[in-house]
């Protein structure tokens, strides 16, 4: 090989196959979601819930579309990102309340190691968001949080009732997450569209139904953990290398 030959050289791409590990059949439900229920007339009577894996592969749309400069998309990380990290110090909140009630009914002789399944499930993670990751911990937040809730009604720390409302109180903040994220509809447009005011852009406002900010449609206003923009005919609002994008593949979208 010569000289030329190995400056040329470059790495590629990092890849890595992150796995994460559940304890708790309530955090298992929430994972795989639950299919709406009908009556006879084909009304539904209990909305259905959609799964993770399906809310984190909308998460890397989003993420796709920002990174294509779609303002609508940029916006909807931003609430997101804002929510998630919210509902994180909620849940944390919640989970320190439970180890308080541990820290003041147990006597200090008394020993229990963390309960944990003896068959967790594990799944393999397969999708490309910063956010989707923000999204995880809070899942694995919870499944914590339920392991905890679970094994203190099951030595009487608390009643069943309030192990359920513990758990309940959970579940609701990825639950409100997911509604974020089901709610996305792609717009179809580009911060060019806006700058522009053209026809696309107008179509775009009716059918989002809303209007964004001017720091929004300048990119000014972006979430933390946005992607970098790849259209290189607008301001790029984010770091000035392109191959700090997606930091590590991490399998499919």
């Amino acid at each position: 090989m010569t000289t030329i030959d190995i400056q040329n050289q470059k790495p590629g791409p990092l890849r890595s196959t992150p796995e994460i590990t559940i304890n708790t059949h309530h955090a298992s439900k929430l994972w795989v979601g639950r299919l709406p229920i009908r009556n006879e007339e084909g009304r539904i009577t209990r909305a259905g819930i959609i799964s993770m894996p399906t809310c984190l592969s909308m998460l890397s749309q989003i993420q796709k579309a920002a990174m294509n400069d779609d303002p609508y998309a940029d916006d909807y990380l931003l609430r997101f990102e804002d929510k998630v990290l919210e509902y994180r110090r909620e849940i944390q909140k919640i989970i320190d309340k439970v180890d308080y009630i541990y820290k003041e009914q147990i006597p200090a002789s008394f020993h229990m190691e963390n309960s944990v399944s003896i068959a967790p499930a594990r799944y393999s993670l397969t999708f490309n968001s910063q956010l989707g990751y923000q999204l995880v911990f809070l899942f694995l937040k919870f499944d914590e949080l339920a392991c905890s809730v679970m094994a203190a009604a099951h030595i009487a720390l608390m009643t069943r009732k309030e192990a359920a409302d513990w758990i309940e109180a959970g579940a609701k903040l990825i639950r409100q997450c997911f509604g974020i994220v089901e709610n996305y509809r792609h717009s179809g447009i580009t911060r060019r569209d806006a700058a522009e005011n053209n026809a696309r852009y107008k179509a775009a406002i009716k059918r989002m139904k809303y209007e964004l900010s001017p720091e929004m449609l300048s990119g000014e206003h972006r979430a933390n953990f946005a992607p970098v923009i790849k259209n290189t005919q607008q301001i790029e609002t984010g770091p000035e290398s392109k191959e700090d994008d997606g930091l590590i593949e991490n399998g499919s979208e």
